[in-house]
């Protein structure tokens, strides 16, 4: 008889337990992932080539923005110090190849700097960029570097009426936080400091979302230190098992689509057209899919 009580006990307990409401913490990353990694290199010169296969051997994903113009060329880059530099571009046909697992992004046709010429200039060297691009790869196109780094907010908001999702900077800030405007999103760091940032990133244990972004070009890897430097922060960061190593523009789709669940004290509610949210709720980790919703307490 005790047996019995204690199995009908015990069904009691699971089935109440099934039936409790969870309460809402707050939004993870996919997987529960909490830290992010994005990694941005400009131009698409050919030693982009090597850096892909870092980043893929690693397991890292990268964003490179591209100069859709200079692709399949070499071109000159006059110094002030008087001397040229030579840059070889990456060839049209080798961009599904190189960046197969990367994201593509734009860096305007030419590389102009973007805040001394004119609105329709700015314009034409974006949608010269993302035509380009679109039909050499069949890809959507929302993210972009500024070449030079150069921006503001009019030149932000100009570029953003042509569906670029957010647009970076060359502006360090030495931090994880997130930027309060998508197109003026200014990086953790240059590559020349990864190293510095690298233990405290991996030591970091909040529980709201972060990103660890590194910017630079693939030409500067001529320097031997650096390169190594890079190496070595790629296959230490690459262990990382809570760290997800994201393209820019998923990051920012991802971000914008957390914007768009629907919260209240009753009922958590992913829309029908919105993206796979994971959610952290009293009973654990769960993925949210588009069109479902939970009962909360």
């Amino acid at each position: 008889m005790n047996r019995y009580i204690i199995l009908f006990i015990a069904f009691i307990f699971v089935f109440v337990s099934c039936d409790e409401k969870p309460s809402f913490i707050d939004f993870t990353y996919p997987e529960g992932n909490r830290k992010a990694l994005v990694l941005s290199y400009d131009d698409g010169t050919i030693q982009d080539i090597e850096l892909a296969q870092l980043f893929e051997k690693n397991n890292l994903v990268g964003t490179f923005n591209l100069n859709s113009k200079y692709l399949g060329v070499t071109r000159g880059w006059p110094q002030q110090n008087g001397d040229t530099i030579y840059q070889k571009y990456v060839p049209k046909d080798s961009l599904l190849i190189i960046y197969k697992n990367h994201e593509i992004a734009a860096h305007g046709a030419l590389h102009k700097n973007f805040t001394g010429i004119s609105s329709d200039e700015v314009l034409e060297e974006i949608n010269t960029d993302l035509e380009i691009l679109k039909s050499l790869t069949n890809r959507e196109i929302i993210s972009m570097a500024y070449p030079f780094g150069s921006t503001n907010d009019s030149v932000s908001r100009l570029i953003a009426s042509t569906g670029i999702k957010n647009g970076r900077t060359v502006e360090d800030t030495y931090t994880f936080d997130f930027p309060k405007n998508y197109m003026m999103w200014h990086p953790t760091c240059h590559d020349s400091k990864v190293l510095d940032f690298l233990d405290p990133y991996l030591e970091l244990n909040e529980q709201q979302l972060s990103v660890f972004y590194v910017w630079g070009h693939s030409w500067e890897f001529g320097n031997e230190k650096r390169w190594n430097n890079m190496v070595k922060f790629c296959e230490t960061i690459g262990k990382s098992n809570d760290i997800w190593s994201v393209g820019h523009g998923q990051l920012t789709n991802y971000l914008l689509a957390i914007k768009n669940v629907q919260v209240d004290e009753q009922k958590i509610t992913n829309p029908l057209d919105n993206q796979p949210i994971w959610i952290n709720l009293s009973s654990g980790i769960k993925k949210l899919n588009p069109g479902e919703s939970i009962n909360l307490k």
